[in-house]
């Protein structure tokens, strides 16, 4: 059912909802649209609901009416503007081009050969403009057999041929970037641990692509070939080197003679990224406000910017609009049918923004009626995908347990929490990478050895926290999503926490 609300949730953004077309698409009164207003209307969420939209007595048979819903609905694609759209000039054109490379070989399968050759000689200019390496090889190839074989053109074939040797060099360059990059990505997807290990592999991919990218600035080569250049410094969160050759790329694609769209996505998101590490807060917030043009609302980049929103709003210390967007963004229309890794991200938000509002540091006054109170058993069983990232997202996760068990003055429970913490420290947090992380929970082993007293766990911790200190997050080369809430201000929370006295540990 997921595919289909996604499907019906496409078709009415465009014009083609509310004009006349549809009727002739989904028959008016029809159970096909019964069904189509029902998704529509988010009434629905899986084949029960679907079956009771209908009487027992209609006996539908809900699989074939999905079925055949899709079916129209896909078939309208081809219908949809996306003129209008907030998509670039370049997404525009290869919606375009598409739609008419179609059309085109429909007519030279129907042997309507003299406008066919037509629509395809005036298509490979376009393509060809905006730089559709694919496509144009694809127009080329029957260009080349028409030439050669039909018209007998020899001028043309020749003229032809020679571009097609051009573009294949160039496709064969562009496939080779794309691979190397989902080689290293594949490393990435589920884990927000460091990957020391891709930086070998990123420089060697590199030294490869860089020689094919001095001589060819193909949109594609310069996308994937920028982006695996990338993954050499992401690779250990050097973030000073990646914001230069963000900007760098960011300059490359705004010289392109049309809007480039995805590349000024990925480029302005990492340099966000940086920004908020190296603490240029206003370069930041300046950046998203430039950016968010780019970005198609309810999208998975629309989602991961608002973690950088999320992210700068948190590490600026303006904690209530930080909980006004998590509000924002988890009741967004089908939130929860995004993919695990986002849903689980603002999960974690949550239990962070409901410890700024246990430690007061967000007034309970702001929160609306929609907020539920947070529940941390709920929490712990919600997380499967980040439970298993050991050295990455599962940090996170298990010191807002312990960091709650504190504020709740639950102190068996802090213990028992800090006992478990201190084996899983020694077992995956050995590595530099880590180096911050192994600061604060350092720090946090220290509260039970000062029996929860507020003076004797600064003292005790004091060596830690300068250790701390001297590596800033900016600099260090563990993940930037570990830390959700610094780990200098969430110490303070912590100290405040606790009291002015001795808690003896019951036998």
């Amino acid at each position: 059912m997921r595919d289909l609300i996604e499907l019906v949730g496409l078709i009415n953004k465009t014009k083609l909802r509310s004009n006349e077309v549809m009727k002739s698409i989904i028959e008016p009164g029809s159970k096909m649209e019964i069904l189509f207003n029902a998704l529509l209307d988010k009434k629905i969420e899986n084949d029960e609901d679907a079956k009771a939209l209908f009487k027992v007595e209609d006996n539908v048979n809900i699989t074939s009416l999905k079925n055949k819903l899709k079916e129209r609905l896909l078939n309208a694609l081809f219908l949809l503007d996306f003129k209008d759209a907030n998509f670039s000039t370049r997404q525009k054109a290869f919606f375009s081009c598409y739609k008419q490379w179609a059309a085109a070989m429909t007519l030279m399968i129907r042997n309507a050969k003299i406008i066919g050759i037509d629509q395809l000689e005036r298509l490979l200019r376009h393509a060809q403009s905006f730089e559709f390496t694919e496509l144009t090889l694809d127009i080329l190839r029957v260009l080349r057999l028409q030439y050669s074989t039909v018209d007998g053109d020899i001028a043309k074939y020749e003229a032809i041929k020679i571009q097609y040797q051009e573009y294949e060099q160039i496709w064969l360059m562009e496939s080779k970037a794309e691979f190397y990059y989902s080689e290293l990505m594949a490393q990435y997807t589920n884990s927000k641990a460091t990957k020391t290990e891709v930086m070998d592999q990123a420089q060697a991919y590199y030294k490869e692509l860089e020689g094919f990218m001095a001589k060819c600035p193909s949109f594609k080569l310069h996308l994937f070939g920028r982006m695996v250049h990338l993954l050499i410094y992401n690779s250990v969160n050097d973030y000073a080197n990646t914001a230069r050759l963000c900007e760098d790329a960011i300059a490359f694609f705004d010289k392109k003679e049309y809007d480039s769209g995805l590349p000024l996505q990925v480029f302005y998101y990492n340099l966000v990224v940086c920004y908020l590490q190296l603490g240029e807060f206003e370069k930041g917030q300046q950046v998203i406000n430039r950016c968010e043009y780019y970005f198609e609302e309810g999208s998975f980049n629309w989602f991961k910017l608002q973690e950088l929103f999320f992210s700068l709003a948190i590490k600026t210390e303006h904690y209530e609009e930080a909980y006004h967007l998590w509000e924002k963004v988890t009741n967004y229309p089908h939130f929860k049918n995004n993919k695990t890794q986002i849903i689980e991200m603002w999960n974690i938000f949550q239990a962070y923004i409901f410890y700024l509002i246990r430690v007061e540091k967000i007034p309970e006054s702001v929160l609306s009626e929609q907020s539920k109170k947070f529940k941390m058993a709920k929490f712990i069983n919600e997380i499967t995908l980040f439970a298993k990232d050991k050295r990455g997202m599962n940090i996170s996760i298990l010191i807002i347990q312990i960091l709650y068990a504190i504020a709740d003055r639950d102190y068996k429970k802090s213990v028992d929490r800090i006992d478990a913490i201190e084996k899983y420290c020694r077992r995956y947090l050995k590595e530099n990478d880590t180096f911050r992380s192994n600061c604060f929970i350092k720090m946090l082993l220290q509260i039970p050895i000062a029996n929860f007293h507020r003076e004797a766990t600064a003292r005790k911790a004091e060596k830690f926290l300068k250790q701390l200190q001297a590596q800033e997050s900016g600099t260090a080369s563990q993940a930037h999503e570990i830390e959700i809430v610094p780990y200098e201000p969430l110490w303070e929370m912590a100290i405040e926490s606790l009291q002015y006295k001795i808690y003896k540990k019951k036998d």
